[in-house]
């Protein structure tokens, strides 16, 4: 083999940055990380990369409007979007040195299976065997999650050379895999609001099963979200939603939706790997009520399993001064800024790609 200017063997060298979402689309934390990879990681690779996003584009807003949302991100990164065209995306697969997935899909494609013998790295965003099981921790009938499948979340890590866990706690998969790094999302405080004395409840989350938005139910609650989840929840599980005003989820949207009269953040979500919701709620001045198994390095006092302990801690909370949230919500923001070091984030994934 031989490397001269970029090519081996006469073909240029390219690396495959896989992901479901990104740029425009934003649908969740996830997306959120890969934006970061676009702006903070893709312009340090030393190999040219490729970004492919196996999604259709979006209808809205304009090509040029996502063209130039891309280049504000990095104004060099090539990207391609599946459904624009299925035969080269598949072939820049096919013809890649090395594929890296930021966030892949969580069960098998033939895209990713046909090319097993590439992939250098695997972002590793959901626990999946938890995720299928959060109904039966919850006591609920039916679960609403993606389509996952357990055996590919063991499969596509043995395989990575090098896969990574985003959470905060270190990796709990069904499976134990010795070489699956540990390398923690960021967040950077950037709002700083104060708290309120507004009781209401807010919510900016997918409607899964893991989030349990049934916890609010005869609380007078603001949802950012997906309306046609929240039709799955009241169709499949009768859940009482009278009390709640429901937002249609745009990312755009978000920041007004945090600077909303809301001050009490549902922030309960079992199996919860980073939780970039939880940070920005409390940029944002919200006291959020925590699951019992979250970031329990911290004595905190508002958290919840089940209905009926988070309407308790909600009418603890109800209860509190100004001052005791604001003394809250500013403790809370010292413990999370362990993890606003994006320095740290940046050197470790470059580590990985560039290796």
């Amino acid at each position: 083999m031989r490397i001269i200017n970029g090519r081996i063997d006469g073909k240029e060298i390219y690396d495959v940055y896989y992901s479901t979402g990104g740029g425009v689309m934003v649908g969740g934390g996830s997306d959120v990380w890969v934006n970061h990879w676009i702006k903070e990681i893709s312009p340090h690779l030393k190999v040219r990369p490729i970004l492919l996003i196996h999604r259709n584009r979006p209808e809205r807003p304009s090509i040029e409007e996502q063209d130039k949302i891309f280049k504000e991100l990095n104004p060099n990164l090539e990207f391609y979007w599946q459904g624009d065209d299925l035969h080269r995306f598949g072939s820049l697969l096919n013809n890649a040195r090395r594929i890296n997935i930021l966030h892949g899909y969580y069960a098998p494609h033939k895209y990713i299976t046909n090319n097993k013998h590439k992939v250098h790295s695997n972002a590793v965003h959901c626990n999946v065997n938890k995720n299928l099981n959060a109904n039966v921790k919850l006591g609920l009938e039916h679960s609403r999650h993606f389509y996952m499948d357990p055996r590919w979340e063991d499969e596509i890590v043995k395989l990575t050379k090098y896969p990574f866990w985003i959470g905060i706690d270190p990796p709990d998969l069904k499976n134990k895999h010795d070489h699956l790094l540990h390398i923690p999302n960021f967040y950077e405080f950037k709002h700083n609001l104060d708290v309120t004395d507004n009781n209401k409840v807010g919510f900016a989350s997918r409607m899964e099963t893991r989030k349990c938005p049934h916890y609010m139910q005869r609380i007078p609650s603001v949802l950012c979200t997906e309306p046609k989840d929240v039709k799955w929840w009241v169709s499949n599980l009768k859940c009482d939603i009278r009390s709640w005003k429901i937002y249609k989820f745009n990312y755009d949207f978000l920041d007004k939706f945090y600077r909303l009269d809301w001050g009490i953040s549902h922030s309960a979500h079992i199996y919860e790997p980073f939780g970039y919701s939880i940070f920005q709620a409390v940029d944002y001045g919200k006291l959020p009520i925590l699951a019992e198994d979250w970031f329990t390095e911290i004595d905190y006092p508002f958290r919840a399993f089940g209905m009926h302990e988070f309407y308790n801690q909600w009418k603890r909370i109800c209860g509190l001064s100004v001052e005791a949230r604001r003394e809250w919500v500013l403790l809370l923001k010292e413990y999370f800024k362990k993890y606003d070091d994006k320095k740290r984030w940046v050197r470790e994934l470059l580590e990985i790609y560039n290796s």
